[in-house]
């Protein structure tokens, strides 16, 4: 468990205790804040044969099976590609009314949840307006407004965040070598593994190249190199609008006027929409035309 979750995870232990805690779990936040790794910790718990205190014993069978992945009981759903089918939650229906094979509960989780289809949605309200005492589902979330209300209705919301940002920053840094620090890093620290998984991917110096691009916009020294990076890696594209609105923020505290600004907003925007939503986009046109905008604007 990560330090910033140490508030979080204290009260879903005193929910335990007062039998309050609902058998569906709905982990939303930001990514990168570790909803995974707590929907992780919680099954652990949950199938423990020893659990106290909401922890696991780490030594009963269950325990020993759940650390080599191969426990029984224990369902995780991942979107494959980028959906979640009906057929897997049609899956997960079945696991859930089934006896457990280790005499105990059951859990399931469903990692980004969001990217359920429509139908795969209704299929799993069934589940949930029908929950099996000893069976629980552990849902995580990017953006709670992509579900439904009626799943959102049938779920106990459970938000996670870093609610203290110099914990984060301490933590950020013990992933880092050792004097590896960059300016843009205070962007992220709500986010920190995400910086971790840059990292371990080896993209720190692509991420730093979108920072410094976006805060020299006008002369675009690097553009070829942007656009080679956010080709091989479209979402970051995400990574550099953040940049870039975080400069066009800070000319209009200087003397960007604001009729300036809403110009040059509404072309990021656009930016972000067009590539979200537009198949098939060619990721070099809508650079240029951006920055082309923002020169002309800023």
């Amino acid at each position: 468990m990560y330090e910033w979750q140490t508030t979080l995870w204290q009260r879903l232990f005193k929910s335990q205790q007062q039998q309050r805690f609902h058998h569906a779990q709905l982990l939303h936040g930001l990514a990168g804040v570790g909803k995974k790794s707590l929907a992780d910790q919680l099954s652990k718990a949950l199938l423990c044969e020893h659990e106290q205190s909401l922890s696991a014993c780490g030594k009963c069978k269950s325990c020993v099976l759940l650390s080599a992945n191969t426990h029984p009981d224990l369902l995780v759903i991942a979107p494959q590609g980028q959906s979640i089918s009906v057929d897997a939650i049609r899956d997960l229906a079945s696991f859930v009314h089934h006896s457990a094979q280790q005499g105990g509960s059951k859990v399931a989780i469903i990692i980004n949840a969001q990217k359920m289809t429509h139908s795969a949605a209704n299929a799993l309200l069934k589940t949930l307006e029908e929950p099996n005492v000893g069976r629980y589902l552990l849902l995580t979330c990017d953006d709670i407004s992509q579900l439904s209300a009626t799943i959102l209705s049938r779920c106990s919301k459970v938000k996670v965040a870093v609610s203290d940002s110099n914990s984060a920053m301490n933590w950020i840094e013990t992933q880092l070598p050792l004097g590896v620090s960059y300016s843009w890093l205070k962007y992220f620290y709500q986010q920190p593994l995400k910086v971790q998984q840059w990292y371990l991917d080896e993209q720190l110096g692509q991420i730093d190249t979108l920072y410094k691009f976006a805060c020299d916009i006008k002369a675009s020294h690097n553009f070829s190199q942007v656009q080679a990076i956010l080709s091989e890696s479209p979402e970051l594209v995400n990574v550099l609008c953040l940049f870039i609105q975080q400069q066009l923020k800070a000319k209009l505290l200087g003397d960007l006027s604001y009729q300036a600004y809403s110009r040059a907003q509404v072309a990021l925007d656009q930016y972000m929409s067009d590539t979200q939503q537009i198949l098939g986009l060619n990721q070099s046109l809508g650079l240029n035309k951006l920055v082309n905008t923002l020169k002309n604007t800023v």
